[in-house]
Parts: structure tokens; C-alpha cells; sequence
């Protein structure tokens, strides 16, 4: 127990020590002399008379995980740390890497501290407050595959878009900036960013490989690959871009299919995966002392292990079975 107070402790601290490095950044970076003076002069820069008072903080796509630099070298030694800022910035979320991290810990440590107060078992609470700290992730992962979904159904109009724009005799360029002006977000975001880059010197080609990069779709890569290939070619790009349109259009259609006839597959999976959570957590509410005899006994603890190990393989395996590509 007095190592189980400690380390509380030591995560207590830690997650205040990141949540007022969070604080800071943020006031550093959206409300300070500095950020200010620095975003007129990019909205001086980058505006004209249709919308001189757009924001250009987003231009500032700095890699820092942390507005600290001690806090920043010690996130970059840790593995998979810039995949997880990739997954932030897809998830059009505007949390750094620590400020991430310390919603992880305070969530944990509340949860924890409210769950202490129930006659549960000490394990069970250890298990269910560390699931909490997953919480963020799991919100992440939501909002990003939410907006790359309506980032697909977005881009058989924005090819569209594009195409109208080309044939009524509109340069490359100038239809980018009209769908910036035109189109909802979040696909006008992402191309006012390519727009932005482009108008700072950034050529065609590396600014549509970074929207790639930034937008991990596979109907997107194919649209700047037919771009590039177009450009170093020739043809009517107008025309092309219409085909793919038509395309992506026919390829989601399918996938909507799809997704309808393999409805009753995946609610039962979802019934499935959550029957043995949602009992285990009615009988710590009602008899904590029967899952207690499974923690004491070492046998009990085994069997235990054994079912989580089978319950996340059957995860795994409905998610397989469920999870059809188009």
C-alpha cells in the first residue's frame, strides 16, 4: 500500500507539472506579445482585400511536442511519440503531446480516487484507472476517424469543384484558392494549408505530398498522383479530375453497401465485447466479495489472465472479421 500512495503521488505530480506546461504553452503560443506581434505579421503577409483578418496561426506547423524544451527532449526519446502527434494534428485537435499526456495522468488519478472509496478490490481499481487514462486516446481515435470519413465523402466535390474551375479557364492555383474560399471544412483547412505553403514558395509537388502526408487516404494519394503525372505529361486535368470524381463516387457507394449488409455483424460484436465488462462490473456494484475469492486465490488470478487474454484475441479476431475493405 505505501508503494501504491507513492506512486500516486509521483503521478500526481507529473500530471501537474505537464498540465501547467500545457497552461503556459498555450497562453505562450495564442495569448503572448510574441504570438501576437508574430501572427499580424503573417495575417499582413499572407491576406488580401477578401480576407484580410483570417487567422494564419495554423501555418506554424512546428513538430515540438512541448512548449518546454527539457519537457520536448524528453518526449522525442520516447518510441512512437511522433506517430501520436500525427494522429492529434489528423484529429484536427489542437493539444500538444503533453497536454495529451497529462489529460492521461489527472483523468487516471481522479478516477482512481473516486473508485478508492467503493469496496472494490485494490487490483480492480488499479485496472479500471488505468482503462480511464485510455479515455483521450479513445476520444482521439474517434475524432480522427470522423473527420478522415467526411474528409472521403468531401472529395468527390472537391474534385468536382476543381474541374468546374479548370474549365472555366481558371490556373491550377487560383481553383485551390477557391475551394479554400467555397468548400466546408475540414477539406478547406487542409487545402488552405497547401494554398498557404504554395504562396510561400513551397512548389506544387512537396506541397501536395505533404497533404498526403497530413491526410492518410488512399482516394487523395490517388488524386495528386494523376495531378503530378498530369503535370509532368500534360492533358486535360479537368477531365481527369472528373474520372476520379467519378471513381471515388462509385468506390463509396460500394462501401456504403457494404457497411449496411454487415450492420447486424458488427452490432454483434460490439454485444460481444462488452458482455463480460459490463457483468464483471455489476457483480464489484452488487457482490465485490465473489470476484474477490478469484484475486486471493492464485488460481483465480491465472484464470483471470486467461479470459482477458481470450477476451482481447476475440476482439481482435470480430474486429478482423467485421472490418471489410473496399
Amino acid at each position: 500500500m505505501d508503494l501504491l500512495y507513492y506512486g500516486c503521488i509521483l503521478l500526481l505530480f507529473i500530471a501537474i507539472a505537464l498540465a501547467s506546461e500545457a497552461l503556459w504553452g498555450w497562453w505562450f503560443s495564442k495569448l503572448s506579445t510574441k504570438a501576437k506581434r508574430l501572427n499580424k505579421r503573417l495575417r499582413q503577409v499572407t491576406s488580401n482585400s477578401n480576407d484580410s483578418d483570417r487567422d494564419t496561426s495554423d501555418l506554424l506547423k512546428s513538430r515540438r511536442l512541448a512548449q518546454s524544451d527539457r519537457v520536448d527532449a524528453l518526449l522525442q526519446r520516447l518510441p512512437g511519440i511522433y506517430r501520436l502527434h500525427a494522429y492529434l494534428m489528423q484529429a484536427g485537435l489542437s493539444w500538444s503531446v503533453s497536454q495529451f499526456l497529462a489529460m492521461g495522468m489527472i483523468i487516471s488519478f481522479v478516477s482512481f480516487l473516486c473508485l478508492e472509496m467503493l469496496p472494490l478490490p485494490i487490483g480492480m481499481v488499479m485496472a479500471v484507472s488505468i482503462s480511464a487514462s485510455l479515455s483521450p486516446w479513445v476520444y482521439v481515435i474517434h475524432k480522427r476517424a470522423r473527420r478522415l470519413l467526411l474528409l472521403e465523402e468531401q472529395l468527390p466535390e472537391m474534385a468536382d469543384f476543381i474541374s468546374r474551375s479548370l474549365r472555366a479557364g481558371h490556373a491550377f492555383s487560383v481553383s485551390l484558392q477557391m475551394l479554400v474560399e467555397e468548400m466546408p471544412q475540414p477539406i478547406a483547412s487542409e487545402f488552405r494549408i497547401v494554398s498557404d505553403e504554395i504562396s510561400f514558395g513551397l512548389p506544387l509537388s512537396e506541397a501536395l505530398q505533404r497533404l498526403c502526408m497530413r491526410v492518410p487516404l488512399p482516394d487523395l494519394h490517388y488524386m495528386v498522383v494523376a495531378i503530378l503525372i498530369q503535370r509532368e505529361t500534360g492533358g486535360n486535368l479537368a477531365e481527369l479530375m472528373t474520372k476520379v470524381s467519378q471513381l471515388v463516387r462509385q468506390r463509396l457507394k460500394l462501401q456504403g453497401d457494404v457497411r449496411v449488409l454487415s450492420a447486424e455483424g458488427r452490432m454483434s460484436a460490439w454485444i460481444l465485447c462488452l458482455l463480460s465488462p459490463i457483468v464483471a462490473g455489476v457483480f464489484c456494484l452488487t457482490n465485490p466479495d465473489y470476484l474477490q475469492q478469484f484475486i486471493d486465490d492464485p488460481a483465480g488470478v491465472t484464470l483471470l489472465w486467461s479470459v482477458g487474454a481470450m477476451l482481447v484475441l476475440g476482439i481482435w479476431v470480430m474486429r478482423f472479421i467485421v472490418r471489410i475493405r473496399v
